[in-house]
């Protein structure tokens, strides 16, 4: 365990060389944009965080969120993490950065960098049919990995029957098989629709391809890791008494207004490459330093990040030209949405992610090299709403 809070150390260190690493630094605001183009930007990144506190507090249990901001004119940046709330509603518990919190969705992020990882080692081809790594008995005509990676697989937004919940990767595939026979399931490639579906098919493809058992230790393996993220896993991965010690516990809201807390802690083992993974805030600034490039941890890992986020056209509609944001408006990358920042005009490149009882949201804007994340133990509020206001907040 030493080892690898050492190495989350290294990390932090490293994004302090890089110049964005002063927890809490008094930097001026931005000046390229200047405050009558992003009026909100307050004067510290702690100023930040509170006032997004403030002004959702009664929509959370639980919140930590964290930045990374631009060098300003003395030179120096910023790296930062803060935690309100309680992870227990009434227990009194104050969320840390070691705490753990459900990403949901922004699990597709990490399993779409292993799919780059592949491609940019020659390993496989995007374009690759997925079938050709299934066992022959499966025919899943058209199907390539890219368009399971950036959602034109026409494939439905959760697993059908006969296994709504697989439990293995022969349950998982038999639904697909399903799927594609029939149009009710499968509305053919190169449509856009959201599907955990299609990404429980793609994570596990990986890890049979690389000669695993399963999705998250695979992705544990070649991509977290790498770059220092230990905490970074499905629940069943922890050590259970670690797990259940540092867990936020995820809340809904009853009819009456009271938080019911909700003991959900996993996906099936199909969906787990969806959104089944648990992860901390110091973790999250270790993904979003290196998912903005402002921080190299590893250079592979990086470089596969780097595929991920560029533009595959808008969505919906592969026939198109348009071939970058300010074209399209908004285009979808490998898990990444890409749309243009309100406050600066720049490319803001997310993700969300919900499950139940927990909402969380990544992002930054490519023009100012800023970026946040947000993670919440309660799903009164979506994690795009808080995260969108606090990029804009940020100095």
């Amino acid at each position: 365990m030493f080892r690898d809070y050492k190495h989350i150390a290294l990390i932090l260190l490293a994004l302090v060389a890089s110049g964005v690493g002063r927890v809490q630094a008094q930097t001026p605001a931005n000046t390229t944009n200047g405050v009558a183009a992003c009026p909100q930007r307050k004067a510290t990144v702690n100023a930040a965080f509170d006032a997004i506190a403030n002004k959702f507090s009664s929509n959370f249990v639980g919140m930590c969120v964290g930045a990374i901001g631009p060098p300003g004119a003395i030179g120096t940046g910023y790296a930062a993490t803060k935690c309100y709330g309680e992870t227990l509603a009434g227990s009194g518990n104050r969320p840390t950065s070691h705490t753990l919190f459900w990403t949901g969705s922004v699990t597709k992020t990490m399993t779409a960098t292993l799919l780059a990882l592949r491609v940019n080692q020659d390993s496989v081809n995007l374009n690759d049919r997925v079938d050709a790594y299934l066992p022959s008995a499966y025919h899943i005509p058209k199907i390539t990995l890219l368009h399971l990676a950036d959602m034109e697989s026409g494939l439905q937004r959760n697993p059908p029957d006969p296994y709504q919940t697989p439990a293995d990767e022969t349950q998982l595939y038999t639904d697909l098989q399903a799927c594609v026979g029939d149009p009710t399931c499968w509305k053919g490639i190169n449509r856009y629709s959201y599907s955990n579906f299609g990404y429980g098919v793609l994570g596990n493809v990986l890890a049979n391809h690389d000669g695993s058992l399963k999705w998250s230790l695979d992705n544990f393996y070649y991509v977290m890791a790498p770059l220092g993220m230990f905490d970074t896993k499905t629940s069943e991965d922890y050590n259970s008494v670690d797990f259940l010690n540092r867990r936020a516990y995820g809340h809904v809201r009853t009819s009456d207004g009271d938080w019911l807390a909700s003991r959900i802690t996993n996906q099936s083992f199909g969906a787990a490459p969806a959104g089944g993974l648990w992860s901390t805030p110091s973790d999250m600034l270790i993904w979003l330093g290196n998912s903005m490039g402002s921080v190299g941890s590893n250079r592979d890992v990086d470089s596969a990040l780097a595929l991920t986020t560029q533009c595959r056209g808008p969505w919906g509609n592969k026939n198109s030209s348009c071939s970058s944001v300010q074209d399209c408006g908004s285009c979808t990358g490998l898990a990444w949405t890409e749309d243009i920042d309100p406050c600066t005009l720049g490319v803001r490149i997310s993700k969300s992610g919900a499950v139940p009882g927990f909402r969380a949201w990544i992002g930054f804007d490519t023009a100012t090299n800023r970026g946040v994340f947000v993670l919440l133990n309660s799903e009164a509020i979506k994690g795009d709403a808080v995260g969108e206001k606090l990029l804009d907040m940020i100095p």
